[in-house]
């Protein structure tokens, strides 16, 4: 779901810039998706739309893709070396600060594995709910 403007009118679960164009997605969208029994599937979604999420009532699958090396993320995604190594270090800095946010964290060196990894973890997750204590 992108919806492209650069202008935000309603309360907006997740807004990025690339370029100079900017792209959010509502809450309300993502809680249509989530009525209509589908998942929606918001790539590099930050900390602070997580807890929107929850806040909003919705309860998001979040999956931190970690590759083990910058040859495995070059592998599947189109960056240098130097942009593959900050990939690594922002991914470990994300899973040590947040840790609990993180439904699951998933490994693959090939986009099939990661993809299968990625099914496997909501498949695993569709049928339970998991509420944070605090």
């Amino acid at each position: 779901i992108n919806s492209g403007s650069s202008g935000i009118n309603a309360e907006y679960g997740d807004c990025q810039r690339k370029k100079n164009e900017f792209y959010y997605v509502t809450r309300e969208e993502v809680q249509k998706v989530s009525h209509g029994g589908k998942h929606c599937v918001l790539e590099d979604a930050n900390i602070y739309t997580v807890d929107q999420l929850q806040k909003a009532g919705l309860h998001p699958i979040v999956i931190l893709v970690k590759c083990k090396s910058s040859h495995e993320i070059r592998s599947v995604r189109n960056c240098t070396s130097e942009q593959a190594v900050k990939t690594i270090s922002k991914s470990n800095k994300l899973e040590q600060e947040y840790l609990p946010k993180f439904t699951a964290i998933v490994n693959g060196s090939k986009c099939d594995d990661i993809f299968r990894a990625i099914l496997s973890a909501v498949n695993n997750h569709k049928e339970s709910l998991w509420l944070p204590i605090s």
